[in-house]
């Protein structure tokens, strides 16, 4: 199996209320990495990364809301896949960005008002902060480089 077709990492994206209790994260980090694991049954994976996005409060019960989700919800998930190959910094970077990259689009489009969002993606530094350039450097480091089969296990979960 070359790099390229190794089974993919899955990065689960944890867009978080700042001001949100510890204990409520972490229970609601145990129920999405639940549903991703009945999800993956007979599905092989490389890894699974669990990635937070922090938000100002303001911004998550803002999304939250968008979203039609509980005022209980601490933490909003996604999955996306990632190269093999994804060293352990530019995972954090990868998910932090594909999460932010969701918010940015809402925001975009107007879906989420007329506040100013501050997300934010933590990048090593020397970096430029813009999302162009985040995104440059993770396809430069082949944060997306996925072979068929691991397309093929991403699109199964």
């Amino acid at each position: 199996m070359s790099e390229n077709d190794a089974p993919p990492k899955l990065l689960l994206t944890s867009v978080l209320d700042s001001s949100a209790r510890p204990a409520s994260v972490t229970r609601s980090h145990g129920d999405a990495m639940e549903r991703l694991y009945r999800a993956m049954q007979g599905v092989t994976v490389g890894s699974i990364e669990l990635v937070e996005l922090p938000i100002p409060h303001k911004t998550f019960v803002l999304l939250r809301a968008h979203l039609g989700r509980p005022e209980s919800t601490v933490a909003l998930y996604d999955v996306f896949p990632a190269s093999a190959k994804l060293d352990r910094e530019l995972v954090r970077v990868a998910g932090q960005f594909l999460a932010a990259e969701a918010i940015w689009l809402l925001e975009g489009q107007g879906q989420l008002g007329s506040s100013v969002f501050d997300v934010r993606v933590d990048v090593p530094a020397g970096w430029d902060k813009s999302p162009k350039a985040i995104q440059q450097r993770l396809v430069e480091a082949g944060a997306l480089d996925l072979g068929a089969s691991a397309i093929e296990a991403f699109k199964k979960v």
